[in-house]
């Protein structure tokens, strides 16, 4: 994550500008000069506002950010930059910053055409060309394919998975609302605390190069193969400067392949991308994105539960998981299967899956490395879950080439190499703003003197709602998760027939709608089936299993559920011995038995998941299926049915498949 000094920049705007540069323009270039420090009380401007970001905190600029000048007044630029994503315009004294004048070229740009660049492309491209004339761009066709995959395609294939691309943020716009995302205004951890999947507009963004063929962040492009010119022990240097990676560490000799003695972190990262041919700075960039500034407990030595101590795992290889305790553990196992109980050989070996499995493959930029729509199997083999480690990445590139430089005209006159991604059909430029947000769910939906079935899922559309034949009306109460989406709420509906369809419509800002319907049946109240009555509450009846309890639940939820919702009825639960329970863990394979109306059924459990019948999704349960499989102990019953995690009728080897990525948090399991 890159850091800010204190420049302080004046507010005027916020907007989305993502007009491509025309052909044979001027471009003023602005560097931010190092140690500067304003106020705000001599702005051009009637107010002392500093400029906000997307979440509200204050932004601030600092040496080498590269900015576009775009105007003047008095003793300030106007100036437009790239920030988090979003793109600003405001005011910046003019002796912060070193101001630069470029002529693109139109037959240069011309000639990026010809390539088998697109004009958008060429446009920006061409800019960078006229500061930078020995930066080299090729265009590097997706998929495998004439002019690059589909763009949408690409974007639904990384949204496919909800924790492939992962974003903490307190700005809930970027965030998804798909199925295993999101549940009824909570986004679920899906990397540990705080990160949550990103949305499909967010994607998109991060997702077109277009975005980011600037100064500072076309780095994510460039061919991360080893270049000595560039990639040197300065250069290291300027990434870990500052952090817990700025000094030495010492093997001692039952070290795993590590001399005895000491040993510099910048000696390491340049052994390791000299001997592995991918670029060290591109390793020191990624540990340290990865650790942070301050190190991690996968990077310090230290363990974790008075277990693991001296295990090292600086890349975080394996190291996924819904929750913090889950990513530190599969990290730590990592490490300690690879007996990396040294920091040398932690980042040596570390960077031979980057080398092997990405650079060596073709993934052979940071983009790649993110999102993989370059080698099939597209979408996988992704190193990182961060949708904006790319993005932080090339920043973090950038300002260590920059400040490794002799002079300004030494950066300038550089020799780099970039691979630029292409997609067909791309459009008008993505953008961030709230405005295109296609956000079009509720949060929240209640109708009253009902349970609405199934139990209410941000991302369920259809439901039905059974009342007393008394009832003559009944109120919804909805709210949209989005807070700028239009909500068409019909409020109080009166009832005039015992067969009724209500529907509510949520419309995003990029005019997306959504219809969220309730078919209401008025019945009499003894006319509730058993079979209706856990509808009713939530849960879901198909044959005689019953399913969509939640993991780790108790059954006295569902006993209390029943009993509150259905007062006149009766519920009892039971183990799979048979004895009766009212305290417990919700498994699959027991037996919920309810009667009304002088009707009683008996219904299995069902646990999607777990089946072994200990209410837990583990090892064993994964194990259960392969031996199904292998028809070495054959599933049965409830078993069986919590084995179809696809439900599509049969348990084969793509149920096996999504219990191991839900082992490995990759992969959420839908109870319903």
């Amino acid at each position: 994550m890159r850091k800010f000094n204190a420049i302080v920049i004046v507010f005027i705007a916020f907007f989305v500008f993502n007009m491509p540069v025309e052909a044979s323009r001027t471009y003023i270039r602005g560097i931010v000069k190092s140690n500067s420090s304003i106020t705000t009380t001599a702005a051009p401007v009637n107010s002392s506002n500093q400029l906000k970001s997307d979440t509200n905190g204050n932004i601030s600029l600092s040496s080498p950010e590269a900015v576009e000048i775009v105007g003047e007044e008095g003793n300030y630029y106007k100036i437009k930059f790239l920030y988090t994503g979003f793109v600003y315009a405001g005011y910046i004294p003019k002796g912060n910053v070193n101001a630069m004048t470029y002529q693109t070229d139109d037959a240069y740009e011309q000639s990026l055409i010809n390539l088998g660049f697109p004009s958008d492309y060429a446009a920006k491209l061409a800019v960078l060309h006229a500061i930078h004339p020995n930066w080299h761009f090729t265009p590097s066709y997706t998929g495998g394919v004439a002019g690059g995959m589909d763009f949408n395609t690409a974007v639904k294939g990384e949204a496919s998975v909800v924790s492939r691309n992962v974003i903490q943020t307190s700005n809930n716009s970027l965030k998804s609302t798909a199925d295993g995302a999101y549940k009824n205004g909570v986004w679920l951890d899906l990397a540990g605390s705080g990160w949550h999947a990103a949305s499909e507009q967010t994607i998109a963004f991060y997702l077109d190069a277009r975005n980011f063929l600037d100064e500072s962040h076309i780095f994510m492009f460039e061919n991360l193969g080893y270049n000595p010119v560039t990639q040197t022990n300065e250069a290291v240097n300027k990434i870990l400067a500052g952090t817990f990676m700025d000094n030495t560490f010492a093997c001692i000799s039952s070290s795993n392949r590590c001399s005895v003695g000491t040993h510099s972190f910048v000696d390491t990262f340049m052994d390791a991308g000299i001997n592995r041919k991918v670029s060290p700075v591109h390793l020191a960039s990624r540990v340290r994105l990865e650790q942070g500034a301050n190190g991690s407990l996968l990077s310090l030595g230290v363990g974790y539960n008075n277990d693991y101590k001296g295990y090292y795992n600086f890349f975080n290889i394996g190291a996924s998981g819904k929750t913090e305790h889950e990513v530190l553990i599969n990290g730590f196992n990592y490490a300690r299967n690879k007996n990396w109980n040294n920091q040398y050989v932690s980042i040596y070996d570390g960077s031979s899956l980057i080398a092997s499995n990405y650079v060596g493959r073709g993934q052979s930029t940071g983009y790649y490395q993110k999102f993989n729509t370059i080698i099939k199997p597209l979408y996988g083999n992704q190193y990182m879950q961060n949708i904006r480690a790319p993005y932080q990445e090339a920043y973090s590139t950038y300002t260590s080439y920059f400040n490794n430089s002799e002079n300004l005209s030494t950066w300038d006159n550089a020799v780099y190499d970039f691979l630029i991604p292409v997609y067909s059909n791309m459009g008008g430029y993505t953008t961030l703003d709230v405005t295109q947000n296609g956000d079009s769910t509720l949060k929240r939906m209640e109708v009253s003197d009902c349970k609405l079935n199934p139990s209410f899922q941000s991302s369920a559309y259809e439901y039905n709602c059974y009342v007393k034949k008394e009832v003559t009306s009944i109120k919804i109460t909805a709210e949209a998760t989005n807070p700028r989406s239009e909500l068409t709420n019909p409020g109080t509906v009166q009832l005039n027939s015992d067969e009724q369809q209500i529907t509510v419509v949520v419309k995003a800002p990029n005019g997306v709608s959504s219809n969220y319907i309730i078919y209401v049946h008025r019945i009499e109240t003894d006319g509730f089936t058993p079979r209706e009555v856990l509808n009713g509450v939530g849960l879901k009846v198909s044959e005689n299993f019953v399913s969509n309890f939640d993991l780790g639940d108790n059954v006295s939820n569902t006993i209390n559920k029943v009993l509150n919702t259905y007062h006149f009825s009766s519920v009892s639960m039971y183990e799979a011995n048979g004895t009766q329970i009212t305290d417990a863990l919700t498994k699959t394979g027991q037996t919920i038995t309810v009667t009304n109306a002088g009707v009683t059924e008996s219904f299995k459990t069902v646990l999607y998941g777990d089946t072994n019948g200990d209410g837990l999704i583990d090892i064993r349960d994964l194990l259960a299926i392969q031996k199904h499989l292998v028809k070495s102990k054959a599933l049965s019953g409830e078993y069986l049915k919590a084995a179809d995690l696809n439900k599509d009728g049969s348990v084969d080897i793509r149920d096996l498949l999504l219990e191991q990525k839900y082992l490995l948090g990759q992969y959420y399991i839908s109870q319903g």
